[in-house]
C-alpha cells in the first residue's frame, strides 16, 4: 500500500530544482564579493578594487551601457511580445503557430544569434550589400554602423529577436480562457481595442509580463556574448568588461572583476526586489488586501 505524500512536502520537493539554482547564484556571488576584497596575491583585505571602479570613468560609461541595453531589450521584447499576443488572441492557428515560432526561436543559442546578427548587420554583411546591389547606398561601406558603433543597435536587435518570443511564451501562458471572455465581454460593450487593452488585457497580464521583463532585465544586463561580438570596444558592457579583467595577466586586476561580478549582481537584485514589490501591488490590485 502506497502512502500519500503530505502536500507540503510535495511542495517543497517541487521547489527544490529552484532553490537549488538560487543557493549555487548565492554562494558565486558570496566567493565573488570575497575575492573582491582580496588584493589579488592572497596577502591580505581590501576595498581598493571598490575605490578604484567608483574613480574609474570607464565604469560609470560601462554601468549605464548595460543598463541602456538592458531596458531598452526589456521594453521592446515586451512591447513586441504584447503587441503579437494581442493580435493573435482570438485565433487558435495564430495562437498554436505563434507559440511554435516562439519555441523555436528560444532553441537558437545566443552565442549563433549575435553570430547571425553581425553577419547581417556589420559593414561588410549581407544587408550592407543587398543595399548596395539595389542602390540605395553608393557601396557597402555607406551603410549605418549598427555592429561596434556609438549606440549598440545590433545588441538590442539581437536580444529583442531573442527575447520576445520568450516574453511571448509567459504571456501566452497568463492569456488563459477566462482573459479572453472578458474581453469578449467588454468588446459586446462598446469597447475598442485600446480600452479593452488598458482596462482588461494589461491588467490581467501585468503579473506575468512583469515576471518575465525582470528575466530579460537580468540576463541582458548579465550576459556576455552579444555585448562581446556585437558591441564597441570604449565603452564595454559590465559583463565583457569584468571578463576581460580576469583574463588579465596582472593579478591585481582579478579583484577588480569580481567587484564588477558583485556590482552587477547587486543590480540584478535590486530590480529583483522591485519587480516582486511592483507584483505584489498588482496581485493586491486584483484580489484586494
Amino acid at each position: 500500500m502506497t502512502v500519500p505524500m503530505p502536500t507540503r512536502w510535495r511542495g517543497l520537493l517541487l521547489t527544490v530544482p529552484a532553490l537549488a539554482v538560487v543557493a549555487f547564484a548565492g554562494v558565486a556571488l558570496l566567493l565573488a564579493a570575497r575575492g573582491s576584497i582580496a588584493d589579488g596575491l592572497g596577502r591580505g583585505w581590501s576595498l581598493s578594487a571598490y575605490a578604484g571602479l567608483l574613480q574609474a570613468p570607464a565604469f560609470a560609461d560601462s554601468l549605464l551601457l548595460s543598463l541602456q541595453i538592458a531596458t531598452l531589450s526589456t521594453v521592446a521584447s515586451a512591447a513586441l511580445a504584447l503587441a503579437v499576443v494581442g493580435a493573435v488572441s482570438g485565433s487558435r492557428r495564430g495562437r498554436a503557430a505563434l507559440e511554435t515560432t516562439a519555441r523555436a526561436t528560444l532553441a537558437v543559442p545566443h552565442l549563433l544569434a549575435a553570430a547571425a546578427f553581425g553577419l547581417l548587420l556589420s559593414g561588410s554583411g549581407i544587408f550592407s550589400r543587398l543595399t548596395y546591389a539595389v542602390g540605395w547606398t553608393d557601396a557597402p561601406a555607406d551603410f549605418p554602423v549598427l555592429v561596434a558603433g556609438l549606440t549598440p543597435s545590433a545588441v538590442l536587435f539581437a536580444y529583442v529577436w531573442k527575447e520576445a518570443p520568450f516574453v511571448t511564451i509567459m504571456l501566452l501562458a497568463a492569456y488563459t480562457p477566462a482573459v479572453r471572455d472578458l474581453e469578449s465581454a467588454v468588446r459586446t460593450l462598446g469597447a475598442g481595442r485600446l480600452r479593452r487593452l488598458r482596462h482588461v488585457t494589461l491588467p490581467l497580464l501585468a503579473p506575468a509580463l512583469t515576471e518575465a521583463g525582470l528575466l530579460v532585465f537580468a540576463f541582458t544586463f548579465a550576459a556576455y556574448e552579444a555585448p562581446a561580438l556585437l558591441g564597441a570596444t570604449v565603452p564595454r558592457a559590465l559583463p565583457v568588461e569584468a571578463v576581460e579583467l580576469y583574463r588579465s595577466v596582472e593579478l591585481a586586476d582579478r579583484p577588480a572583476a569580481l567587484a564588477l561580478a558583485v556590482v552587477i549582481g547587486m543590480v540584478i537584485a535590486l530590480v529583483a526586489l522591485a519587480a516582486a514589490a511592483i507584483s505584489r501591488r498588482l496581485l493586491l490590485a486584483r484580489t484586494g488586501p
